[in-house]
């Protein structure tokens, strides 16, 4: 069972959603089926129901302490209307998103970093979308912790980091397996913290600390701890990865798509 701090914040995943929802505003037609792929302490559902307020949300996470904590807080919020009429989302202690094409958004906000095969996930992603329906994730880079890295295996701490991924190779991931030419971008974003353990905390609510693989875990911590007492860590970056595509139509063997061109352009092509 995957923890929470006891009192989990979840501005990493609020500044996460943000940038995403900035996006959104090149969308024509609002999306009227959104999966939400990993819950976030709210922050996604909140945005997106203010900016699609009719669309139907489903929210997917084996994490089930996650999806307490979210609708918790969503029920702090409700009014004495929505309370009585059960606006909320429905949710399901799952990763795995139903496969029947239905969906016409999926949206995952740090859905990826607890998950060993994100291949099989961008596959899940693309079954559950409509033909030309929305992707739109966040995830951490491989420079994520470069500080704290180094502090580790200068004090001879191994530490793998196999689910920090390249922009670069995820976008080629999603090409592979179900969307057109996605998407990728990515900014460095520098946390200063005072405290090892709210540091921890921090990266724990992210869901980063659970995918980092230590040979002594009890060891790093005790590093860490000596290095934010002595003074010697003062920043921690994290590279922040974001992306978006459009599910691929699947067409049976042997056929392809016929495309009509205007008059007026200069070129025409019937396949």
């Amino acid at each position: 069972m995957t923890t929470l701090p006891h009192q989990p914040d979840w501005f990493l995943h609020a500044h996460l959603a943000a940038t995403l929802d900035e996006r959104l505003s090149i969308l024509r037609q609002p999306p009227e089926h959104i999966l939400l792929a990993a819950a976030d302490g709210n922050e996604s559902y909140r945005l997106l129901k203010m900016r699609y307020p009719h669309a139907q949300f489903q929210e997917f996470d084996s994490r089930d302490t996650y999806l307490q904590a979210a609708q918790a807080i969503r029920k702090t919020k409700l009014s004495w209307w929505q309370k009585l009429n059960g606006n909320l989302p429905a949710q399901t202690i799952s990763d795995q998103l139903p496969g029947n094409q239905d969906a016409d958004m999926v949206w995952s906000n740090l859905g990826l970093i607890h998950q060993a095969d994100p291949i099989a996930v961008i596959k899940n992603w693309a079954e559950a979308l409509q033909p030309d329906g929305l992707l739109f994730f966040s995830h951490f880079g491989p420079d994520t912790l470069k500080e704290v890295l180094t502090l580790w295996r200068a004090e001879g701490i191994v530490v793998k980091t196999p689910r920090l991924l390249d922009m670069h190779d995820l976008g080629d991931m999603l090409y592979q397996h179900g969307f057109y030419d996605p998407v990728m971008d990515m900014n460095m974003l520098t946390l200063q913290y005072t405290r090892a353990e709210r540091f921890i905390d921090d990266m724990r609510t992210a869901g980063l600390w659970q995918s980092l693989q230590f040979d002594n875990e009890i060891d790093a911590i005790r590093i860490l701890a000596k290095a934010w007492q002595d003074n010697d860590i003062h920043n921690v970056t994290l590279e922040l990865v974001y992306g978006h595509g459009i599910k691929k139509q699947v067409l049976p063997d042997n056929a392809a798509p016929i495309q009509f061109y205007s008059s007026s352009s200069t070129k025409t092509s019937v396949s």
